[in-house]
């Protein structure tokens, strides 16, 4: 699989989650730590990635995970809390970014099972 492929999906995974994030409002401050936060831990990961680092896929496994919680978190507190202030767009943002986050999972699949062969390859005695 093509790792840019991979890098542009994560992009967008970490862009949703930003947008999300800034559309659920908040103290400004916070925001701007979890954004800054989230932008070197998925930049970190990627570059990883790229330069082949054996883990580092996995790694962004878990973390586009618990952002993909962070989505569906949003998700539920628009379904059940009339009042939460939560606007509509806002939940049609966190429900693309699972979507977009699910993809992820399904493109990152081919490279990481690539990783693990190879890892097992490189382990196993001849």
């Amino acid at each position: 699989m093509d790792k840019k492929i991979i890098t542009s999906w994560s992009l967008l995974s970490l862009a949703m989650f930003i947008i999300c994030d800034v559309l659920m409002g908040g103290n400004s401050s916070d925001i701007t730590k979890t954004a800054v936060f989230a932008i070197v831990l998925y930049l970190v990961l990627i570059i990883g990635g790229l330069r082949n680092w054996r883990l580092a896929y996995h790694f962004l496994l878990f973390v586009v995970g618990i952002y993909t919680l962070t989505m569906i978190r949003i998700v539920f507190i628009f379904a059940t809390e009339h009042n939460s202030g939560v606007s509509i767009l806002t939940f049609i943002l966190a429900v693309l970014g699972i979507i977009v986050n699910l993809l992820w999972y399904r493109i990152a699949a081919k490279q990481i099972k690539t990783d693990y062969v190879r890892i097992v390859k490189k382990n196993v005695k001849k």
